[in-house]
């Protein structure tokens, strides 16, 4: 399946962050109980503040995720672009070119470079810029980090190919990298949502609040923003390839 490039799936994802934010708000803040004994309280509130806990961590788990899906996605465009320069320097190396066709190689390498940059300086979650950047993902007991290399190609020489396969290598070890935070965030996403699952049903024990139906609609949203937010990862790369193809 092909996403079209006017598709823009930024303003259902806000959608779908807001009702699933106000869930985990009704979730966290339901506190009516159905009995009126200390001993009955002092439970509901113990559960209540573990489900506080778990509420905010899966809700940096799935910030998580969307960052490491959209420097995932600007890593596949920078890849290929990576691929583009490795074929310029090829061409540009041959001892049949005179100096014009040379030159023309050299302005769409330095072409490709710009554009990469821009991918890499545009990269973004909430504002805040994703390459060059350590982020750490409180999920409640333990905690997740991430580093994500600046990976700038702005030193890259269309006559040294070694420089060109050293930045492909650091693509290929921040992609893996990236990959493996991703994993280890969708498990304790997983973890936490099963957790916090049946931590509010038994809360629901002694509380006036449904949480079934509040957990339901938790996770329907969920995975319509975690669909959302692979949309936009796909579409950053889109975009970003067309620029490419009409700088060339």
């Amino acid at each position: 399946m092909q996403l079209s490039t006017q598709f823009n799936p930024i303003p259902q994802m806000n959608a779908e962050t807001s009702k699933r934010d106000k869930i985990l708000e009704k979730i966290a803040t339901a506190i009516e109980l159905k009995m009126e004994d200390s001993s009955s309280r002092t439970i509901a509130d113990m559960l209540q503040n573990q489900i506080s806990t778990m509420s905010q961590g899966l809700m940096n788990a799935n910030d998580g995720v969307a960052i490491m899906q959209i420097a995932g996605g600007t890593l596949n465009s920078l890849s290929e672009q990576t691929q583009t320069l490795n074929d310029l320097s090829v061409r540009y190396n041959s001892a049949t070119l005179n100096d014009s066709q040379k030159q023309g190689l050299q302005n769409e390498f330095s072409r490709t470079v710009d554009a990469m940059q821009q991918s890499i300086e545009t990269a973004s979650f909430n504002g805040k810029a994703l390459f060059g950047s350590s982020s750490t993902f409180s999920l409640g007991e333990s905690a997740i980090s991430s580093s994500i290399p600046a990976l700038s190609p702005s030193t890259l020489s269309i006559d040294n190919q070694a420089g060109i396969q050293s930045y492909r290598d650091s693509l290929a070890q921040a992609g893996s990298d990236i990959g493996s935070t991703t994993n280890s965030l969708v498990s304790a996403s997983n973890a936490l949502l099963n957790q916090l699952t049946a931590t509010s049903a038994a809360k629901s024990q002694i509380s006036d609040t449904d949480m079934a139906k509040a957990m339901k609609d938790f996770q329907q949203n969920n995975l319509i923003l975690n669909a959302s937010q692979l949309a936009a990862a796909h579409q950053n790369n889109v975009v970003r390839q067309n620029i490419a193809r009409l700088l060339g």
